[in-house]
């Protein structure tokens, strides 16, 4: 593999910041690098970054465009998929655990920080998408109507956003699974998937993938897919959704509901199902002495504005919010 023939150059660290420049999905400048990557444990700053891209765009796996900053080549889109293989397997739930544990919010108080979604969306589509949000959560497929509206030149999870974009931030499903955490239950998210709806009621899974062991975060490869018809589910109450699972021990249920209820008092919403002890819940698999919480996806409202023809770019789990400065969206 051509990283190996550099010297003195951390290869990890190379397809690091090729995961960066791939997840942003478009121009990415090095200051918004360096700031990612502290956000994944790595202290680059930005004049070593700098060095770093000029080695990736020697390689031929990055390139330049303009002012703007770096995009994946064809040859390095490739190399991220080939490399690291062995590390990447267990990352999304690494990352995942990352941010339950950087998670702060209260909802007693209603402070703290919590998991958020990011989506950069085309401007003139403001309206279409800020109105399908509103829907969703009307209708009970989102977990929380608040989130954050940035405007170009504003920075979204260590990105600028571009001109003629709008920057949206949506409170992410996860966000619950770190209140559970630092309320001392163990809790694990086990699956995500296509969850089949009608006549307005959640009836089972079409569709499951773990979150351990997977290189790729299973809500991003269900969205590429295509797979959903969240706005027909919004409109009819029959269509294919979001949504996720998580497993906790069967003696912690008690409280468990408890925190529920207070998670529904500071307004947020979005819980599906709790299954019985061992038993699958709507047809995923349950460990022994588990039970299941199924929840809809944070990003339900704007998968559904893209099937309805707003062009949106969404990255799931992207960044830490305050929940202070959040606001209603609709």
């Amino acid at each position: 593999m051509k990283l190996l023939t550099r010297e003195h150059v951390s290869q990890r660290r190379l397809i690091e910041i090729l995961r960066v420049i791939e997840s942003a999905n478009c121009p990415v400048g090095a200051r918004a690098i360096s700031d990612s990557l502290s956000s994944r444990g790595y202290d680059l700053g930005e004049r070593a970054v700098r060095y770093n891209l000029t080695i990736l765009d020697g390689l031929g796996f990055t390139r330049k465009v303009g002012y703007s900053g770096r995009v994946l080549t064809p040859l390095g889109s490739r190399e991220l998929g080939c490399a690291l293989v062995g590390d990447r397997i267990g990352f999304v739930n690494t990352r995942i655990e990352e941010y339950m544990f950087r998670t702060s919010f209260d909802p007693q108080t209603g402070r703290g920080d919590v998991i958020a979604n990011t989506s950069l969306v085309d401007e003139s589509d403001e309206e279409k998408i800020l109105d399908m949000m509103g829907r969703a959560w009307d209708a009970g497929y989102t977990i929380s109507r608040r989130g954050l509206i940035l405007r170009a030149g504003e920075s979204l999870g260590g990105q600028e956003v571009p001109a003629g974009s709008l920057g949206i931030a949506t409170i992410c499903s996860i966000t619950l699974d770190g209140m559970l955490l630092k309320r001392g239950i163990p809790v694990l998210t086990s699956f995500a998937g296509l969850a089949q709806v009608r006549e307005g009621q959640t009836v089972g899974f079409m569709d499951l993938i773990a979150y351990a062991g997977s290189s790729l975060d299973p809500i991003r490869v269900f969205m590429r897919r295509k797979a959903t018809s969240i706005s027909s589910a919004i409109s009819s109450g029959t269509g294919t959704v979001l949504a996720n699972v998580r497993e906790v021990p069967a003696g912690a249920e008690e409280r468990v509901r408890e925190l529920l209820d207070e998670f529904h008092a500071a307004g947020f919403g979005g819980l599906i199902k709790i299954g019985q002890e061992s038993e699958p819940l709507l047809g995923c698999p349950v460990g022994p002495g588990k039970i299941g919480i199924a929840f809809y996806a944070g990003v339900n409202g704007v998968v559904a504005g893209e099937e309805i023809g707003a062009r949106i770019r969404t990255a799931p789990i992207s960044i830490l919010v305050d929940y202070a400065s959040t606001c209603n969206l609709r």
